[in-house]
């Protein structure tokens, strides 16, 4: 495994170029929908001051056997209304109407169904008729939160920072996988916790340490003890990181919200979509630093790995030690 660590502080870097700079340039619209009793839904709306009074979009909820109780009003900055369906019907979608362009803004969308379902979701400037979701059957409930997980973990550049970090300091692809696994079970349980029982840690907490962990791994390597606690048993101490990043991926799967009806269901199909993509993300380290060394082996390169080593190692640190500043940092401002 020594010649992964040359193709490594590549990657390392890449994190750096890639990482999530903050929040959107500009605050979305944000619309939101509570069926209040069977048959009315409430809604409500914020525009933001962007936009001039003439600028202005209406906000309408639409679906067959749906009506509105009061008069439609002028656009406005922020308003409420309420519909009424009748015969089991229910709104399908939210239509926007400008009078002239949409100045580049997204639509921010929760939707709070009478038996507990909740949906949110963020809608892209281009839609002015949005698609209210349905009622999920399992199918729906598979890909929707498969791919949800997999693509946030993918997206999570801190979680995949602490796996980079976590082969760099074990170094054997057996352990490595053991101590995967570790990881494994302590997210899921922290995740399975905030899910369906509410047990969660305010993400101003969690978000920190989460970026801490990394550091504590990237200084762990740099040290380079064989009797570091993390290098004699790393299956611990890898569970007890993941206990503190499932509470991460528990505020991702909050933000999708689970359906009332499949609740262990979608629970489960999130936590195996993180888990296909962090191992997706394994399976292309190993086989960048395979391709490597049959790479320098080919050339007869003669190269030392103590160099891109301690490079991946402290660029790892360093990213993780100014997300760590940032995070802690914003909570203060």
């Amino acid at each position: 495994m020594r010649h992964v660590f040359l193709f490594l502080a590549m990657f390392v870097v890449s994190i750096a170029s890639g990482s999530p700079s903050g929040a959107h340039e500009g605050r979305p619209i944000y619309v939101e929908i509570n069926e209040t009793e069977e048959g009315t839904f409430a809604m409500r709306w914020k525009i933001p001051p962007v936009l001039r009074q003439g600028e202005v979009p209406t906000v309408n909820l639409v679906g067959d056997g749906c009506k509105a109780l009061f008069e439609r009003l002028a656009a406005s900055f922020v308003g409420r209304q309420i519909y009424q369906c009748t015969n089991g019907s229910r709104p399908s979608t939210i239509r926007l109407t400008y009078a002239g362009a949409n100045p580049v803004l997204s639509t921010l969308v929760l939707f709070q169904e009478l038996n507990g379902d909740s949906h949110s979701f963020l809608a892209p400037p281009t839609d002015r008729t949005i698609e209210l979701p349905t009622q999920p059957d399992l199918r729906t409930v598979v890909q929707t939160y498969g791919i949800g997980g997999f693509t946030h973990i993918l997206d999570g550049y801190d979680h995949l920072l602490f796996v980079f970090c976590l082969m760099l300091l074990i170094g054997n692809v057996g352990r490595i996988l053991w101590a995967v696994t570790g990881f494994t079970i302590g997210h899921s349980i922290t995740l399975g916790m905030t899910a369906l029982s509410g047990v969660s840690l305010s993400p101003s907490f969690v978000e920190p340490l989460i970026a801490f962990s990394i550091v504590l791994l990237a200084a762990e390597k740099r040290a380079d003890r064989k009797d570091a606690l993390a290098v004699k048993y790393p299956v611990i101490v890898a569970s007890c990181f993941g206990l503190l990043h499932g509470f991460g991926f528990g505020g991702a799967l909050a933000e999708i919200g689970l359906p009332y009806e499949f609740k262990l269901q979608a629970l489960a199909f999130f936590n195996l979509g993180v888990e296909a993509g962090q191992i997706l993300f394994i399976i292309v380290v190993l086989m960048l630093a395979k391709a490597g060394q049959m790479i320098m082996k080919a050339a007869t390169v003669a190269s030392s790995y103590d160099l891109p080593l301690k490079l991946a190692v402290n660029i790892a640190g360093l990213i993780a030690g100014y997300w760590t500043i940032e995070r802690v940092a914003s909570v203060w401002v």
